[in-house]
């Protein structure tokens, strides 16, 4: 839109001299002579082809310039999500170290529990070890370890428990996790995780 604009203020620029020349150039004649010659006329479209050549030389020198800001813009814009780009895997390295470290973190917990005799503490810190570790980079073998452990000690936890708000909260965090089909031993923990499922369910109803 911008450059049809341009185009038009230059046809009427060139045409209002050209017709400014012809008239000046007119005038002259017949105020001396009266006579048009062959050497005004050729004046008259020298003049305007120079005066053209002119309006349109500025407009390239205008465009090129403005067209060096866009590119500088552009270069500009570029880096700037390059930079974006580098901090964005940064920070998903970062996350995934932490979620890695918190994980471990946990599992640590859950084995001093276990050696402790502490279920709850041991299965709490299962299920959110589960729920926050790294799923990208999760070891198959792992997870199903984890599971394992959670359906040995599943209903003795149940059975220890007095409050059944620690039951269903526990249920909903293990309800909402998607496990990845390309994990290792996929169908071993899917199957252990309904089981998990089943007995939480199962307890919340009897509780009922």
């Amino acid at each position: 839109m911008k450059d049809k604009n341009k185009n038009i203020i230059i046809v009427v620029a060139c045409i209002a001299t050209a017709l400014i020349c012809i008239i000046l150039t007119f005038w002259g004649n017949w105020k001396n002579d009266g006579v048009l010659t062959t050497d005004a006329f050729m004046s008259v479209l020298a003049t305007f082809i120079g005066i053209c050549a002119t309006l349109i030389v500025g407009v390239q020198i205008v465009s090129f310039i403005e067209l060096r800001e866009v590119r500088t813009q552009m270069r500009t814009i570029q880096k700037e999500r390059e930079l974006l780009k580098e901090q964005r895997e940064s920070f998903k390295i970062e996350m995934h170290n932490a979620r890695l470290g918190l994980g471990n973190a946990l599992a640590l917990i859950a084995l001093t529990a276990q050696k402790n005799n502490d279920i709850l503490i041991e299965f709490e810190s299962l299920v959110v070890s589960i729920i926050i570790d790294d799923w990208s980079s999760m070891n198959g073998a792992v997870l199903l370890t984890r599971y394992q452990r959670m359906s040995e000690i599943a209903n003795k936890v149940v059975l220890s428990l007095n409050n059944q708000d620690y039951v269903n909260d526990t249920y909903n965090k293990l309800s909402i996790l998607v496990v990845p089909t390309n994990i290792d031993h996929y169908n071993e923990i899917m199957t252990l995780h309904h089981e998990l499922l089943s007995k939480l369910k199962s307890s919340n109803q009897t509780t009922a």
